[in-house]
């Protein structure tokens, strides 16, 4: 069952295409990743399927319903903002038993959903004596109150260091697994969303450039790329690229990632070194395939970014 269906959704601010023909699809019982950077088109995304952005051109439907101006969605969905606002005099337990009088939920929840979070020794607290870690977990039991089987989250780890970023997501994973909640969740923060989600969508200038499964994406664009570490990537990559079957290559501050072409991964092998030498490049490291999510963007940006008008 598809909880998001979007389909070429467009949306211009002015001559600005912050969303270009874009589609989607979340089914139930499934953790998706819209990666990208800052920019990309993400937020908007966003705000169009929460119904507070009308598209320009395209559809969306939600539960199978438009999300326009729809506020009984509200109802059955959570939301996750990258920097959430609550009023930081109120008491961390009575404001979330006043959700739950909003929503018409017992308020019982509002500890249920503390203990969801592991944040039941903060109850007492005043929200404005929360760490910034523990309020983004306040911002997910927020979410929680009306058990909502799809929760939307935009950036909520943006703004944590990577000990409550790991926590955050590992809240996350139990609410997937234990309350069977689906996730849309937005973030340019990669090397942790590998372990919550199991499909991603890679955004850039306002487009999906590639969607699906985790391992199939890994499969499709990495099986043909070595990984080489280098002290002077960037003069290693000048060097690489003069050799006839490599196809592209992109570096950053630890190495080079290098496509070839079909069969032509040992040649790689045999001419680094050779090319290295002459260049008065230490290579420190060569491995093939991609092993980090960040690295897989890194790959479907560079390729397909050669295939954009």
């Amino acid at each position: 069952m598809s909880l998001i269906l979007a389909e070429n959704l467009t949306k211009h601010y002015g001559i600005v295409h912050a969303v270009d023909n874009l589609s989607l699809e979340v089914k139930e019982d499934s953790v998706i990743g819209l990666i990208g950077p800052n920019g990309a088109g993400k937020t908007t995304t966003i705000k169009m399927i929460l119904g507070l952005l009308r598209p320009d051109k395209g559809t969306v439907r939600v539960f199978d319903e438009d999300p326009w101006d729809n506020p009984k969605l509200n109802t059955r969905i959570g939301v996750v903002h990258e920097k959430a606002f609550f009023p930081a005099h109120h008491n961390v337990l009575n404001y979330l038993e006043r959700v739950c009088r909003i929503f018409g939920a017992p308020e019982s929840r509002a500890k249920e959903v503390l203990t969801l979070v592991n944040l039941e020794e903060a109850s007492d607290r005043k929200i404005k004596a929360l760490s910034a870690g523990m309020l983004q977990k306040f911002a997910i039991a927020h979410a929680l109150i009306h058990e909502p089987k799809l929760i939307v989250a935009d950036e909520m780890t943006a703004n944590l260091d990577p000990l409550a970023r790991s926590s955050v997501l590992d809240i996350l994973l139990k609410l997937h697994e234990e309350e069977k909640v689906t996730f849309l969740l937005s973030s340019h923060i990669l090397p942790e969303l590998s372990r919550v989600c199991d499909s991603v969508a890679i955004i850039n200038k306002g487009r999906v450039w590639a969607f699906g499964r985790l391992e199939e994406l890994y499969e499709k664009f990495s099986a043909k790329t070595v990984r080489i570490t280098a002290d002077q990537p960037e003069k290693l990559a000048e060097l690489v690229k003069t050799l006839s079957y490599v196809e592209y290559v992109s570096t950053d501050s630890r190495g080079v990632s290098v496509r070839v072409a079909e069969g032509k991964e040992d040649n790689l092998y045999e001419d680094t070194p050779k090319l290295a030498r002459k260049g008065g490049v230490k290579i420190l490291g060569i491995e093939s395939g991609s092993t980090s999510l960040e690295e897989l963007y890194r790959q479907i940006v560079t390729q397909k970014g050669e295939a954009q008008p």
